[in-house]
């Protein structure tokens, strides 16, 4: 079975738009794509926090082309600064040890606030040329 990800996608208008050099494992210039334990892992934590938190990003998940309103854009965008400001300091979201076959590479939570700003960085990068994020399972 391949791995699974959690994509988040800006409009391919942004292939062509400068992005200062960013480089970061999980961007590409129109798309943030997350492994899917990893993602899991995010909710989960944001679920220890918070129901409604984790059930934004759930909703958020997959919107299938279905755009987010303005208003729950700027929650989304606010619980991912904030939930990357959280991780830092919590306790392994996939620590060593866990079985491969459920986490094949375990990250340190420096990766996964690095993931959250990824996917705000790619909200702002859409935002600037006023259209919407758009996500899915792949």
């Amino acid at each position: 079975m391949s791995r699974m990800w959690q994509v988040f996608s800006g409009p391919d208008a942004l292939e062509d738009v400068p992005d200062e050099g960013y480089a970061s494992p999980w961007s590409y210039p129109s798309q943030v794509r997350i492994p899917m334990e990893h993602w899991q892992a995010i909710i989960a934590f944001a679920q220890s926090r918070d129901a409604a938190e984790a059930a934004l990003l759930e909703r958020v998940s997959f919107l299938d082309g279905t755009p987010l309103d303005a208003a729950a854009e700027v929650r989304f965008l606010s619980l991912l600064e904030t939930l990357a400001q959280a991780v830092v300091g919590a306790d392994p979201l996939t620590p060593e040890g866990v079985d491969p076959a459920v986490i094949p590479e375990p990250m340190p939570n420096t990766s996964h606030a690095a993931m959250l700003g990824d996917i705000a960085r790619l909200i702002q990068r859409t935002r600037a040329l006023g259209l919407s994020l758009d996500s899915w399972v792949d």
